[in-house]
Parts: structure tokens; sequence; C-alpha cells
């Protein structure tokens, strides 16, 4: 075999093996950098132990296609307000959750039950809307048992969270995120389970 080739082709077989080494370590180093973001960024939100927000949510099913501005109100961990408005401010619906207690106030009428808000409102309603993880939901944090999918920044692109007999696929916009100096906060949340569908815009975050 002539020797110029052979110097030729361990050249270029040294050159190609340089680049695919380089080429991997640094799509490893986007992955670690995916991974730190995201670990770090659960980390801020579970240090989150209350604040309020506002916006819009739509449920769409075979029986309802109705939208409402809402107000959520998280007090602690477990206690937590949320209401429900028409476009003139007038509360509609309101849900006052305290100490293992619903209180339900609809028209100026007040009901206390013992049972959690989502069995609740399925039974007088047939809504069908997770409210025990509306919490984690809407901050974007994971239980260990959940599938995820992260977007190239490191913030949660989807996910699906296991609620008995429900499963619900979890889309949280690509750009849809609101940045500030404590932490990155969604702005725009799609679930959807069977036929039912809940879009959750969200105008502006109190932490």
């Amino acid at each position: 075999m002539n020797k110029n080739f052979t110097n030729y082709f361990s050249k270029l077989l040294i050159i190609t093996c340089l680049s695919l080494f380089s080429a991997c370590h640094s799509n490893m180093k986007m992955i670690n950098n995916n991974y730190y973001n995201w670990n770090h960024q659960q980390q801020l939100l579970l240090n989150i132990k209350n604040y309020k927000l506002n916006g819009l949510i739509t449920y769409i099913s075979k029986q309802y296609n109705i939208s409402a501005n809402f107000y959520w109100q998280q007090i602690n961990k477990n206690d937590y307000r949320f209401v429900l408005t028409n476009p003139f401010n007038t509360i509609k619906v309101c849900l006052n959750i305290t100490n293992n207690t619903t209180k339900l106030i609809i028209n100026n009428n007040i009901f206390y039950y013992q049972q959690s808000p989502d069995v609740i409102i399925k039974e007088l309603f047939n809504i069908n809307v997770p409210f025990k993880y509306l919490n984690q939901i809407v901050l974007g944090i994971i239980n260990k048992n959940q599938e995820f999918v992260l977007n190239k920044y490191g913030y949660l692109n989807n996910a699906t969270l296991y609620d008995n007999n429900n499963v619900w696929n979890i889309m949280y916009s690509r750009h849809s995120y609101y940045h500030n100096n404590m932490v990155v906060l969604p702005k725009y949340i799609e679930l959807s389970c069977n036929d039912v569908n809940i879009k959750i815009k969200i105008y502006n975050w109190i932490i």
C-alpha cells in the first residue's frame, strides 16, 4: 500500500475521531447543563410555599365549552383559595380549602364538605379537574414517579400525571415562561384526559 496514502488515511481517521469526540463531549455538556438547570429549578420551586396568580381557564369536554377568569391563592402546602369570575369580575364560584375542609360558595350560597374539591366538583357539575395536583402543575413541580420531557433550556415541555383511573397529559408552551430574578414560572399550560381539555393562561404571578 502506498505510504503517502497510509499517512493520509491515518490523519483523516484521527481527525474524524477527534471530531466525533468533540461532538459527543458537546452533547454531554448540553445534557448535563439541561439537567443541572432542571434540578436547580425544582429546588427553587419546592421552596415556594405560598403565592398568588390570576389568569384565564378554559374547560372543554363533550358537555361543556366554558371560559372564566380565575384567581388562585396558595396559602400553604395544603390550603388554597380558587375563585372563578365573569368578565365583570363578579365571583361565580369560590373554593376555600382549609384543614381538609372544602368551603364552596355559589351565588352567595355557602356549602361545607369534608370531601376533596375534585370529588365535589365532579359530583355537582360533572367537571373533571385535578384540583389536588393543581399547585404542583401550575408551578411545574414533578413527583418522582411522573414521566416528563424537558425542553432545550431545561424547563418542562410536557409531563404525565397518573391520578387513580385518570391519566393527565400536561403540556407547557415552549416559549411561555415568566423569567424573574428568583425562578422561572409557566405562562401557559394545557391539560388533557380522555375527552377533557383544560387550558390555563396565567396573566401574572405574585411570589
